[in-house]
């Protein structure tokens, strides 16, 4: 297996989650044994993501016939999102969670997509497909480089939460939709349009496989889950580096 940053970059976003969690708790006093189950459930989905990209059943041809660059993905959405949809109690939590965190831990999480960089490398070493790093790679590392410009505002007191929000929003969207799209635009099947090799099979190839799976939607979930409570507030007011997002609408 080669070396590779994806394991510990996954390990980085599950032990971020947990610590906004428990610093939900100190900070607001309430059980928070909700977001603990929640984050139990992420840590046991990433871990069967994980296995079952290390038996290659992402690319296994049985897989391939059946369009996956488009739904794949939209696995691990669904099941972080549902627990949210279906608990009100967990929605109103994870408003609590968001409140209690400064936006610089929001944007020091981004920073972690600087490991987007690993892409660049393979990319140029023919081992990542280069129209994906073209079009989906190098836009979420310059999101990333982006966290240094977002953080000194931050500190000078000179973002507004309507800022902060569409940046926030920008760093969902440099991934979807196009990402799922281009994935099975390049992979093996009627659809294919790149088919250089290496083709987006890499993508999904252990432990790359991890970032697609697990590591990249979770990113995209955080940047919805602080727009979305930016959102509610309807506020245009800029916020100090040292205070963390007012209060959402109560459940």
């Amino acid at each position: 297996m080669k070396l590779s940053l994806t394991p510990f970059l996954l390990l980085a976003e599950l032990a971020f989650l947990l610590f906004v969690f428990r610093n939900a708790n100190r900070k607001n006093g309430f059980p928070y044994w909700r977001l603990l189950v929640f984050w139990l459930w992420i840590v046991i989905y990433a871990g069967m993501a994980t296995y079952l990209g290390y038996k290659g059943v992402y690319v296994s041809e049985a897989l391939l016939n059946y369009f996956p660059g488009f739904w794949l993905q939209l696995i691990t959405v669904t099941s972080c999102v549902a627990p949210v949809l279906l608990s009100p109690g967990l929605r109103h939590d994870l408003r609590s969670a968001v409140d209690a965190t400064m936006w610089e831990h929001w944007i020091y999480f981004n920073m972690l997509r600087l490991a987007a960089v690993g892409t660049l490398v393979g990319a140029s070493r023919n081992s990542f497909p280069i129209y994906f790093e073209l079009l989906v790679g190098i836009p979420d590392l310059l999101f990333a480089l982006s966290t240094f410009w977002i953080l000194k505002r931050t500190k000078a007191d000179r973002l507004s939460s309507r800022q902060f929000y569409y940046w926030n929003l920008i760093g969902a969207f440099v991934i979807v939709p196009a990402a799922p799209i281009l994935l099975q635009l390049g992979l093996p099947g009627p659809l294919q349009v790149f088919n250089a090799q290496p083709d987006a099979r890499a993508v999904f190839a252990f432990p790359m496989s991890i970032a697609a799976m697990i590591g990249v939607p979770l990113f995209v979930l955080v940047n919805l889950l602080v727009a979305w409570h930016l959102f509610e507030q309807r506020t245009k007011q800029p916020t100090r580096n040292s205070h963390t997002l007012k209060a959402g609408t109560s459940m």
